[in-house]
């Protein structure tokens, strides 16, 4: 059972497979000669999509759909050139075929394909907070960056947010000087590899998701390496220091653009504006919640001081050196220094609040503990409101669950599928994984419980991580815990 629900657990952001479902009959309605109404089918176009699942997207192709009138419908095409490391490359170049209708790259994609227009973006340390990426994504550089994908024959839609990317070192990465003779992996970017050479570091480019066995580190953000399980390899993470975000520059293919109506063709290109602010804010809880998870791992938060800082920024100034040298990069980084205001990149930076309660609570009996049976369906499931990502076969069955002294098991103890810490504090229980093949350690789980004689009831916690799986049944008692 994997009892986590994906990356945004305690958000309303539907999968693509659900939105597959929901927008299915929203198409435009028509008369037949009798006056009857019938529905016309949506448009349906592809996007081809290099992670593994659409989260990031949905707030744009939901937008899509609802300014479209429910005529139009993307359907996400996951996994688009997995495990290649010049991926987002491919993207641009298979939409520009027309082997997808839709594709979105990183801005530090087009640098390989040489088109400059979005180096400003990942300009290193340039653009260090969310607040300061929002307000430069709803600003007017937007518009004139997306012209420079004429050339490359595409239409460019609209750029998304993206989470910050840092440091992640098997050492200390705070000073120019940490840098120096290490090979640091990263994602295809000419922007960071120029950077990670100025720091004194080599960079070698990964596929996404890609192992770090043998690197002394990687620039990544929090999401990935908490996914990942990146600090496995390099526990250090400077939280202060952002080397760029990644924002998500959406494209199409002009053929296929042309064959939408007016309206469609309006819908795609306001949907990227319309989405941002679900899309930011649901970055920056998932950044928060994978934070949550890389603290009760042990990852070390270390902190660059002021000094360290402005070392790394001379540091840099080579690579600028180059980026200037075109125009409109030159501008839109000037313009970006002067929206660099108010909120300063420390407001974002992860923190660790110390040890969890769980870990002080190990060892006391709790008034819940002793040996649990739970058996699901998938229609337990989706009666209980999981939704359409959780509906899965590891996600229902029957298992065995063991509460014993602040510890649990699910499963059994030599091939268990989660096992962890159990906190319980009145009528709440708090699950930490720590190890067993079904979730990440340092994932949390928290549910209120209720129990009548052999039976063990849980509800969700407003606000936290209550995954479906878990309370769609009650678990049912069977013996005390060994």
């Amino acid at each position: 059972m994997r009892t986590t629900n994906g990356n945004r657990a305690t958000r309303l952001s539907l999968p693509a497979a659900l939105f597959a479902l929901a927008l299915a009959g929203c198409g435009a309605s028509t008369t037949d000669k009798t006056g009857a109404t019938k529905h016309a089918e949506p448009t349906v176009v592809t996007m081809a999509n290099a992670n593994g699942d659409s989260l990031d997207l949905d707030q744009f192709a939901a937008a899509a759909s609802r300014l479209s009138g429910g005529t139009l419908r993307i359907e996400f095409k996951n996994r688009w050139r997995d495990g290649t490391a010049d991926y987002e490359a491919g993207v641009i170049g298979d939409v520009k075929e027309g082997k997808a209708d839709l594709g979105w790259a990183g801005s530090r994609a087009f640098d390989s394909v040489d088109e400059p227009s979005f180096d400003a973006l990942h300009a290193p340390l340039l653009i260090d907070n969310y607040a300061l990426e929002g307000k430069v994504l709803e600003s007017s550089l937007v518009g004139e960056m997306l012209d420079g994908l004429k050339p490359l024959g595409l239409i460019g839609l609209g750029i998304l947010p993206g989470p910050m990317r840092k440091p992640l070192g098997a050492s200390r990465l705070v000073r120019p000087e940490d840098y120096a003779g290490k090979r640091l992996a990263s994602t295809r970017s000419e922007v960071a590899q120029q950077t990670l050479r100025a720091l004194g570091a080599r960079g070698a480019p990964i596929p996404a998701g890609g192992p770090i066995d043998g690197f002394d580190g990687v620039e990544s953000h929090a999401i990935a390496i908490d996914g990942n399980e990146y600090d496995k390899i390099a526990p250090y993470l400077t939280a202060n220091v952002t080397l760029w975000p990644r924002p998500v520059v959406l494209f199409m293919n002009p053929e296929a653009f042309d064959g939408l109506s007016g309206r469609q063709q309006s819908a795609l290109r306001d949907a990227a504006r319309d989405a941002l602010p679900a899309t930011l804010a649901a970055t920056q809880a998932d950044n928060m919640d994978a934070a949550a998870n890389l603290c009760r791992r042990g990852v070390k938060f270390v902190t660059a001081s002021d000094a360290d800082l402005a070392a790394l920024r001379r540091a840099v100034q080579p690579v600028y050196d180059r980026l200037e040298r075109d125009t409109l990069t030159r501008t839109a980084i000037e313009q970006i220094r002067v929206m660099r205001t108010g909120r300063a990149a420390s407001a974002d930076a992860p923190t660790c609040s110390g040890a969890s309660s769980a870990a002080r609570t190990t060892g006391k009996r709790t008034p819940i503990d002793g040996r649990y049976h739970l058996h699901t369906t998938a229609a337990d499931l989706r009666a209980a409101g999981a939704q359409e990502n959780e509906i899965n076969p590891a996600n229902y069955g029957s298992y065995d669950v063991v509460l014993d002294r602040g510890h649990f098991r699910i499963g059994p103890p030599e091939d268990p599928v989660a096992e962890g810490t159990c906190t319980v504090v009145g009528s709440t229980m708090t699950l930490t994984v720590t190890g067993g093949g079904g979730n990440r350690p340092g994932e949390q789980f928290d549910y209120r419980w209720s129990r009548y004689r052999d039976q063990l009831m849980l509800r969700p916690v407003e606000g936290k991580s209550s995954p479906v799986p878990l309370l769609a049944k009650p678990w049912r008692r069977i013996g005390n815990a060994p």
